[in-house]
């Protein structure tokens, strides 16, 4: 079976939250210390999410890389082995915790461009509050796209696309749009696994410190990032988009 490698970025200082890593550790069923890397980014050295998965890809050559936000609590006992048993599978190419099995709308393409056009639907996942989001689901199945907060994937995948497109894409938006989109258009499976798990979620991007750096940033707002990675998706995928698991 496969090494399976953490990758997160994160601006907390040593040691980072202490309640998700525990559970990425103890939760797993072969996990160690010695399988996390992190790009620990400071207001001063701020990287952002695609160029921070960039230096990590860069910095291990484990065969799945396990991007995962810091706030991230895994509670299913022996998780890992689920994810890596997906792997098994020589086509699929990104796993999950939360997913949508339809990603962009039937007017895509077909009408002028909106940003509305892009989004997901049929979003399933098994956090503590998965109804909010949509629809608990325990199981695996294929899906269309994968939320941000949990990605893993296959490395050849990102090798063959020269890695993550941190000189073009925005540093904080539409990275899971990308991957999966990517995943669709050389041939991978896109999975998720209803992992029992809870993603915390809005501790960076509420923050005032992120919204200050965002403005300081050249794209000169959150929202301008937002805008600006969803236009991109739209113009890179034209032949993947809208896809559909249902």
């Amino acid at each position: 079976m496969s090494e399976l490698c953490f990758c997160v970025a994160t601006m907390a200082p040593k040691p980072v939250i202490p309640d998700p890593v525990c559970t990425w550790i103890n939760n797993s069923t072969h996990l160690t210390a010695n399988h996390l890397w992190f790009r620990r980014n400071t207001a001063e050295n701020n990287l952002g999410v695609v160029a921070s998965y960039e230096e990590l890809r860069q910095r291990t050559a484990a065969p799945i890389l396990c991007y995962i936000h810091d706030d991230v609590i895994c509670r299913e006992l022996g998780w890992d082995l689920r994810v890596l048993e997906e792997f098994e599978d020589p086509k699929v190419g990104v796993v999950g915790f939360g997913g949508a099995l339809r990603h962009g709308s039937d007017e895509l393409y077909k009408r002028p461009y909106k940003l509305q056009q892009l989004g997901r639907a049929g979003y399933r996942s098994n956090v503590d509050d998965a109804e909010v989001h949509g629809e608990r689901f325990e199981d695996n199945c294929d899906v269309a796209v994968l939320d941000g907060f949990a990605l893993i994937v296959r490395r050849e995948l990102l090798d063959r696309a020269g890695g993550w497109p941190h000189d073009r894409y925005p540093p904080h938006h539409c990275y899971d749009y990308f991957l999966c989109c990517l995943a669709h258009q050389l041939g991978y499976r896109v999975r998720l696994c209803g992992v029992r798990c809870h993603h915390l979620g809005g501790r960076t991007a509420l923050s005032p410190a992120y919204q200050l750096w965002a403005e300081r940033s050249k794209w000169g707002s959150d929202q301008a990032m937002h805008e600006a990675g969803h236009r991109l998706i739209y113009e890179d995928f034209r032949d993947v988009l809208p896809w559909s698991c249902v």
